[in-house]
């Protein structure tokens, strides 16, 4: 299917409109995967409030990247850092490296997903807010389940940031 707003799109049978993007992330175009929520008994095609909070994300993107970033700063250096990793002090060292700076994280994340909630979990889980996720690719420390980074966006403004199953 071609949407308007979404662009080229499969339904994947588990609920999921996927398709491709490209966002500007700090000068460097990204491609992103892309996927919308569709898998509620009640929804069972994209809606137009899933295109109004994409395209509100869109809009908002050239100003919002830093804060994530920032965000994704503080949750590595408070939640996750030398949560778990090896005994030996130097190996764990090499797991966690000192991150501080926006620029310094970036070579640390990629941006994998970009995911827009069901109408449902919108009206019924964010009082009508709209809800986007973005989902990230790490490189520090080993990730065996490839959970990453997720930050959850209600009305554009973070929200919550944890491993990437946030959205799922």
């Amino acid at each position: 299917m071609t949407d308007a707003v979404f662009g080229t799109l499969e339904f994947d049978g588990c609920g999921y409109w996927n398709g491709q993007l490209e966002l500007d992330f700090f000068g460097k175009k990204q491609p992103a995967a892309l996927m919308i929520d569709s898998c509620y008994e009640s929804q069972t095609e994209i809606s137009d409030r899933q295109r109004e909070t994409y395209r509100a994300f869109l809009e908002k993107w050239p100003s919002l990247q830093k804060a994530v970033v920032k965000e994704i700063i503080r949750y590595y250096n408070e939640e996750e850092r030398f949560a778990y990793g090896p005994d030996d002090p130097e190996e764990l060292a090499a797991w966690w490296p000192e991150i501080k700076t926006v620029e310094e994280m970036l070579k640390w994340v990629e941006l994998e997903t970009v995911a827009v909630a069901s109408d449902s979990i919108m009206e019924d889980v964010y009082d009508g807010k709209r809800c986007l996720y973005l989902l990230f690719n790490r490189r520090w420390a080993e990730d065996p389940n490839d959970n990453g980074v997720g930050i959850r966006l209600l009305n554009e403004e973070i929200d919550e940031t944890r491993f990437k199953d946030i959205a799922f």
